[in-house]
């Protein structure tokens, strides 16, 4: 939970400052240099300490989830940068975030044999689905942040980062699969970014923007560190000891975030609207995660059961002498 919860804070530090920076530079620019350092960074990691054999495992023994895991993270990143360009960070976050919960309830069963929702994290997960759609109206309306929209920018916004949710979906599903596998999140972080790489370097490139690589170095450098690799070390570690549903909502918890850090920008302005809807789905997802919690508390006994308190059973010293430690 603490690990979801740092990455929830930094995915909403990482959409209002690359929504600031994607007005500057390309997001192509920005992801080739900001991917390649976090791969630098993890893949050196992992051959250092663990040797090439090793790094090159995951990818031979579960090669299909790679591929998924590869272009998941490839069309997720990307798609979202894009939408930046044309939406509030508010909105990006909080679209791409809410449909997760949705989207992990239909498919989880599918990608994960034998994974179940709860009944009470269906209905929420369809319920925020609910406040999805006022936040598309509201942008194709003008009353976002950003106040009136080309109805062809909040079209195109809201499409990307729709796609980007539906990619963020299958990498969370993903990640979750090679975790169950026996992979360490280092592992897995290793080998998720060359498809993301391949396409960012080619586009940056092809599209004549070499020239300006070296001038979005520190804010790609930024984004890596916070943006990046950080928050997906973090919720590689969150989606280990949880469910994918439970990620996918707590994971949520940003919007909320991206709509105060937003305030700094004077791009934008206060829309309340945003607001109710992101404060509302955030109290949806609290009662999701406790939902979870609840469902997954031992029971405990009853006093009338064998295996009620002690204090109505007689004392046994023999007894309490051989039971197991």
């Amino acid at each position: 939970m603490a690990a979801l919860g740092a990455y929830a804070a930094l995915s909403a530090g990482f959409d209002v400052y690359a929504g600031e920076r994607v007005q500057q530079y390309s997001p192509m620019t920005l992801a080739a240099v900001s991917f390649a350092l976090v791969t630098v960074v993890f893949l050196g990691w992992s051959l250092v300490t663990q040797g090439p054999a090793e790094v090159l495992r995951p990818a031979r023994a579960r090669c299909s989830d790679i591929l998924a895991l590869n272009a998941t993270t490839a069309i997720g990143w990307l798609t979202m940068l894009y939408a930046l360009v044309r939406l509030e960070p508010a909105v990006v976050n909080v679209v791409g975030l809410a449909v997760g919960p949705a989207l992990t309830v239909l498919f989880e069963p599918v990608l994960r044999r034998g994974a179940r929702p709860l009944r009470a994290e269906t209905i929420i997960s369809f319920t925020i689905t609910g406040f999805l759609a006022v936040l598309v109206w509201a942008s194709c309306v003008g009353r976002s942040a950003v106040g009136e929209l080309d109805t062809e920018d909040a079209v195109m916004g809201l499409l990307l980062t729709l796609v980007s949710g539906v990619a963020s979906t299958g990498n969370v599903i993903f990640s979750k699969r090679l975790s169950d596998a026996g992979f360490e999140p280092r592992a897995v972080m290793s080998v998720r970014f060359p498809m993301t790489l391949v396409i960012s370097w080619a586009v940056a490139l092809l599209s004549g923007r070499a020239s300006e690589l070296r001038a979005a170095l520190p804010s790609a450098a930024v984004l890596a560190v916070l943006g990046v690799g950080l928050p997906l070390y973090l919720i590689q570690v969150g989606i280990r000891h949880t469910e994918p549903i439970t990620a996918s909502l707590f994971s949520a918890l940003s919007p909320p975030l991206a709509f105060l850090l937003q305030l700094t920008d004077d791009r934008l302005l206060v829309a309340p609207l945003t607001l109710v809807c992101v404060v509302s789905i955030t109290l949806l997802i609290g009662a999701g995660i406790l939902a979870r919690h609840h469902h997954e508390q031992p029971t405990q006994p009853s006093a009338h059961a064998p295996g009620g308190p002690a204090r109505h059973r007689p004392a046994h010293p023999e007894h309490e002498r051989s039971r197991p430690l």
